[in-house]
């Protein structure tokens, strides 16, 4: 069992929509590797062709109609379209340079943890399962969201051709949440090796009488090894993903006030249930974007909280250990966008303050043209 077994779930689907990901378990890469790429920068060129005809039709209907329109509801609808186009492009270009440019060295961390046996066959395991439910989780979503685009583009009335290109548009948003599974399947996974690691550490507080100073100074200086090499990880996943998570909050942000700007109006015949599960699903989104990186954080905390438990008799074991404990608070591990802002639990009362005074300011202009 290696890292090819355990991550091959979401590799195969990431290549079953044309974002070829190179596996930890071949050097050569694979010989559709070409042809996967391929696949997706035409659909990346297909999205971009797209976006521009929707532009082309939709905007010139919508500035005939906005006489007939309040303030708030053409900007929160002129926003709204624009945060689609946005987050669909930008996720999908996001995922291939990643793909391209930075996931080959996160690969290269993974294969040297292989070479030098971080792990057991059990570990192994462990983040196998991870991946699967991972990509279970996924496809709900999509069947999710396909159900509830599908009810509420067959009520509206309009040409056959029309309508099935309105359904298939909604498919963009693969590529957002896929993108979005694989970051939190990468991210939970390195979560986990930190918390394998302070379980190597608890193992031994058992057996410390057992251990002379040459032991336990091979043990500390593996364990400091395997730290560092688990914070390389945590720096390519960051450039590898951090401009996807960019892209991601900032789009959950503007979904956010949109959808409970539409449930708040009391003018329209809307079905609330439908767009209250929009609403729930893009929280859970934005919610699972912020928690992976805590986790990442918490689990590093939670080693260094093990090696305090150690108590050396050894004077120069004892400093040389707690000098590996401030080093290891000092580098602790965080996940950012693009570098503008960490990504952790911070930004949960941040957003939601965000959103509430963006949403009392819009239905206060659309009150008062009422």
């Amino acid at each position: 069992m290696d890292f090819q077994w355990s991550l091959q779930p979401m590799l195969k689907w990431m290549r079953c929509i044309g974002i070829y990901l190179e596996s930890p378990g071949s050097v050569i890469g694979s010989p559709f590797r070409i042809w996967i790429i391929a696949f997706g920068l035409v659909v990346f060129f297909v999205n971009i062709c797209r976006n521009a005809i929707f532009i082309g039709e939709y905007f010139p209907k919508l500035d005939n109609s906005s006489s007939e329109m309040s303030t708030p509801v053409l900007w929160n609808t002129v926003i709204s379209m624009s945060n689609y186009l946005f987050v669909t492009t930008g996720s999908q270009l996001s995922l291939i340079v990643g793909s391209i440019s930075r996931w080959p060295g996160l690969i290269q961390i993974l294969r040297q943890m292989e070479k030098e046996h971080f792990f057991e066959a059990k570990h192994y395991r462990r983040f196998r399962r991870i991946c699967i439910s991972a990509l279970a989780f996924l496809i709900t979503v999509l069947v999710v969201i396909a159900i509830v685009g599908t009810l509420i583009i067959l009520p509206i009335d309009m040409p056959i051709v029309t309508k099935v290109s309105e359904l298939l548009y909604p498919t963009l948003v693969l590529y957002v949440f896929s993108g979005a599974a694989m970051f939190s399947c990468v991210g939970w996974i390195t979560s986990d090796m930190f918390m394998i690691l302070a379980e190597k550490v608890t193992q031994q507080l058992n057996k410390s009488c057992k251990f002379n100073q040459t032991d336990w100074s091979r043990r500390l200086d593996s364990w400091r090894h395997q730290h560092y090499t688990m914070l390389q990880l945590v720096d390519k996943i960051n450039n590898c993903y951090s401009g996807l998570l960019l892209v991601l909050i900032a789009s959950s942000f503007v979904m956010m006030i949109n959808t409970s700007f539409l449930i708040m109006r009391r003018d329209l015949n809307l079905n609330i249930l439908l767009h209250l599960s929009i609403l729930i699903i893009e929280f859970g989104h934005f919610a699972m974007l912020i928690y992976v990186p805590h986790r990442i954080r918490e689990s590093a905390i939670c080693f260094t909280k093990t090696l305090r438990c150690l108590d050396l008799d050894n004077q120069i074991l004892q400093e040389k250990l707690n000098f590996f404990i401030v080093d290891a608070l000092d580098s602790l591990p965080k996940i950012t966008a693009l570098g503008l802002f960490d990504v952790n639990l911070h930004l949960a009362p941040s957003i939601v303050g965000t959103t509430l005074t963006y949403l009392i300011i819009l239905c206060q202009f659309q009150y008062s043209k009422n």
